[in-house]
């Protein structure tokens, strides 16, 4: 029998057995829940909406219809949290910004509706940066999200807050979207599996932005939705309950593929460990390491560096920039008086430097736009290739553990993170992941140990599209093998 406070920290898989079995119920686990949410959220910053008499509400539904013998979803009873960029019908969406601070959307997003209609309870939203731009939870409405394992330290972002949700045991999972690693790197940071699904997979009408208004029928070029769980095999259900097209786009459908190994002896591995454009500290390092002993044991087909990978990281970052500045060109509600002075003083100071990427990509032309989409293709196209020979790439999800809090959402110098004593550009943060962006296939975060300050360290298996059973299955075949998820300590 489990112990009602074990469940917190339990994959969904489980809870969902406990749910079956009676065990526990539906209306116990969102009780816990609310009780951890109201013992730690203050110290971390993780949720930022609640609605706890609709979630109980749901919870007793869910409960009835199970006693009922009713058909039932692949999420039925489960509690759970959803990035704040996602509209919820009567429950507000800010994504981080204060002209949105009183929004309460009357509809659902079409991936909110379809986590509804898989029976998961929505208890309440998670931070993340002002419109989703930033690579740490931390806004000007509800300020940062502390790491669990580390509250002096970044959760990372911008699904920062659902990362710590689900970290802390204030969630079943968080579910998320992500643009260039806003899944992946806030899991990498809080040791968790976090999941990009393959671009197109799930709509994200609904999500902000595009919204709100008309502008929530767009979706966000190169963006994705995803999850961070506790354990990898739970993304398997999150996708049942997502992927497809929306109805607007009539009668195809999507079916992803099943995974290409169910051993880790049979998958063929590249290992991307170093590349110069984004070097990784010693912790990553010692991860890949960590990574090659287990696949060496396995009997695993790995290949280090291959020399057969299409693009470098400078070539796939050339293309990602101004197709994530064109994206982020639609919202231009951060363009204030302090943030463009900030970027003309970083500009004026480094001449050649991230502030003129922005300024050049946020202003660009439609044929400058459109001939990065051309090189986008093409690059997907030698992907496509390349995993004619290989199912997976294991790589680097960030240069580094979470770094301290920053504290800087408007930053007039430009921020930097340290990597083993060199002073690197902050935004080297998103190039590992930006990779898998700009491919469009799926990739997923393994926590596979501690570096030297004890933060969580992750590795990230990418993947062809349509191929995030293969990824899923791959992680949770390694992550057994290393770390894998442990709960934070203070948070137990």
């Amino acid at each position: 029998m489990l112990a009602v406070n074990d469940v917190a920290f339990q994959s969904i898989r489980n809870q969902s057995r406990a749910l079956a079995s009676g065990e526990v119920s539906s209306q116990e686990l969102v009780e816990l829940y609310l009780a951890r949410i109201a013992a730690h959220n203050n110290t971390l910053g993780a949720v930022v909406t609640l609605d706890a008499e609709r979630a109980r509400r749901e919870a007793g539904r869910a409960d009835d219809e199970r006693a009922a013998g009713r058909e039932l979803g692949p999420l039925h009873g489960l509690p759970i949290t959803v990035k704040d960029s996602f509209e919820t019908a009567g429950m507000r969406t800010v994504c981080g910004r204060r002209d949105l601070e009183h929004y309460i959307p009357t509809d659902d997003a079409e991936a909110v509706k379809r986590l509804r209609s898989a029976g998961a309870v929505i208890m309440g939203k998670t931070n993340m940066p002002a419109g989703n731009q930033d690579v740490q939870a931390d806004n000007p409405v509800f300020g940062p999200s502390s790491n669990p394992w580390d509250i002096t330290r970044t959760s990372g972002g911008s699904a920062g807050g659902g990362a710590v949700a689900t970290a802390a045991g204030l969630t079943a999972f968080d579910f998320g979207s992500e643009i260039g690693g806003s899944t992946r790197i806030p899991s990498h940071f809080t040791g968790l599996y976090g999941h990009k699904s393959t671009w197109r997979s799930i709509p994200l009408i609904g999500h902000v932005p595009g919204g709100p208004g008309v502008g929530r029928w767009a979706e966000l070029d190169l963006a994705c939705a995803g999850a961070q769980v506790r354990d990898a095999r739970d993304l398997v259900p999150i996708l049942q309950a997502t992927v497809g097209p929306p109805e607007r786009d009539g009668g195809f459908s999507y079916t992803l593929a099943p995974p290409r190994a169910t051993k880790l002896a049979d998958f063929r591995v590249a290992v991307w460990r170093e590349d110069p454009a984004c070097p990784a500290d010693s912790d990553v390092a010692a991860a890949v390491d960590d990574a090659l002993a287990v696949l060496r044991a396995a009997g695993t087909r790995f290949e280090v560096q291959p020399r057969s990978i299409p693009v470098d990281i400078a070539a796939s970052h050339r293309v990602f920039r101004p197709l994530v500045y064109g994206a982020f060109s639609y919202d231009r509600t951060g363009l204030t008086a302090a943030s463009n002075s900030a970027l003309l003083a970083r500009l004026a100071r480094h001449p050649r430097g991230e502030a003129g990427h922005a300024l050049r990509g946020t202003f660009q032309s439609h044929y400058n736009w459109l001939q990065a989409d051309v090189a986008r293709h093409e690059i997907r196209q030698r992907w496509l290739e390349f995993y004619r020979d290989f199912d997976i790439v294991l790589m680097p999800v960030a240069p580094t553990a979470a770094p301290p809090h920053h504290n800087k959402p408007i930053d007039r110098f430009g921020r930097l993170i340290d990597v083993d004593g060199d002073q690197r550009p902050y935004w080297d943060q998103v190039k590992w992941s930006a990779i898998a962006n700009v491919s469009g296939g799926p990739a997923t975060t393994i926590p596979v140990r501690k570096g030297k300050t004890g933060l969580p360290i992750g590795l990230q298996a990418m993947g062809p599209s349509g191929g995030d059973l293969t990824t899923i299955e791959f992680a949770a075949l390694l992550g057994r093998e290393l770390d894998g998820y442990l709960p934070p300590p203070a948070f137990m």
